[in-house]
């Protein structure tokens, strides 16, 4: 199975013609997003087109419903402000074995590819920017990994044993209850397949004053927060929150190329949190169709499968940590690496655990 995140395209204005024929110039709104979840057919990590055949499915297999769905192309998009890929995803409905046309199986689906383009807002469409035959479907969104234990009022708790509205220890030195927990496995095929999936695995104590206390795996969008004097004198605040891969050129820290399988978890608050895993302190899930504007590029480019309960909540884009710019996170991590610093340095935090 896999899931797909966007619009059905019920839920928007555009009309039949359009996602037959491209609908350059045209234009159209979303009034709201949803999933689409299929079987994947011959890979979970890429949904066929029809490029084989005009209108019939190169992988019949791949399938939502039993009829065959397909990715037909993907088209540019713009709010007049900002520019989104959108993949347009041909469905069956008649089960005929062909995506008939001009009718509701043109465009049945709308999946979103890097961004999120906003709803209730006039989008114009640029053109057609990939016709290829298949695309990739990655679902990757900064998350722990199943086995992290993480900090409650009442101790640490495995993250695969948490609920939504269990409370969780945050900097802050309150405790918060969780709004969503999302879970997504990541299988062997896909690792091997798309190793920008594996995990970073950072060494006990890593990080500097015995943080973490066990070896903790992340994504590699996953941002850990770093509290050092070289932080302090770069940005002006001793507390930055930087993405694991950054982490990766100091000792012990590094990708993990040995596990078969990895389970990410996604946990989201009423706000952006500094929570504590394995004893460090690292971020909460920060994401939201407003949200993913402060992404790095690097992340936005990862996340195109978001659950759709995470855009139903009302959740406020503003990061609980300040995220430098991607080269002064590089510069960052190699003035403390030359200088042998640890990136933690200052726990400002032992009073709330």
């Amino acid at each position: 199975m896999a899931t797909i995140y966007g619009a059905f395209r019920t839920d928007t204005t555009m009309n039949d013609n359009q996602p037959t024929f491209g609908g350059t110039g045209t234009t159209f709104q979303i009034s709201a997003y949803s999933t689409l979840t299929y079987n994947d057919g011959a890979s979970s990590t890429v949904m066929d087109g029809d490029s084989s055949t005009n209108e019939q499915p190169n992988d019949p297999t791949q399938t939502f419903g039993g009829n065959a769905i397909s990715w037909d192309y993907t088209i540019q998009v713009s709010d007049g402000t900002n520019t989104y890929e959108i993949g347009i995803i041909d469905y069956d409905i008649n089960g005929n074995g062909s995506y008939d046309y001009p009718t509701a199986e043109q465009g049945y689906f709308l999946g979103f590819i890097g961004g999120i383009p906003p709803l209730n807002t006039t989008l114009t469409i640029n053109g057609i920017v990939d016709n290829g035959v298949s695309i990739p479907v990655s679902d990757f969104v900064p998350c722990l990994v199943a086995g992290t234990t993480v900090h409650t009022p009442h101790g640490y708790k495995r993250v695969e044993d948490l609920r939504e509205n269990d409370l969780i220890t945050t900097a802050s030195g309150s405790a918060r209850p969780l709004r969503w927990i999302g879970r997504r496995r990541i299988s062997k095929s896909a690792l091997l397949n798309h190793p920008n999936l594996r995990p970073v695995r950072i060494l006990a104590g890593a990080l500097g004053q015995g943080l973490p206390a066990r070896d903790l795996l992340v994504s590699r969008q996953h941002r850990m927060l770093l509290t050092s004097r070289i932080a302090q004198r770069m940005f002006g605040d001793s507390e930055v929150l930087i993405p694991a891969i950054r982490l990766t050129e100091l000792p012990g820290i590094f990708v993990d190329e040995i596990v078969d399988t990895v389970e990410y978890f996604h946990l989201l608050f009423d706000q952006h949190e500094v929570i504590f895993a394995e004893g460090a302190p690292t971020e909460s899930l920060f994401t939201g169709p407003e949200a993913l504007k402060a992404l790095s590029p690097e992340a936005r480019e990862e996340i195109l499968t978001i659950f759709s309960e995470v855009e139903a909540l009302d959740y406020p884009p503003k990061p609980v940590r300040f995220i430098p710019p991607g080269k002064r996170q590089k510069t960052l991590v190699a003035r403390h690496l030359r200088n042998a610093q640890p990136v933690i340095r200052d726990v400002t935090w032992s009073s709330v655990l």
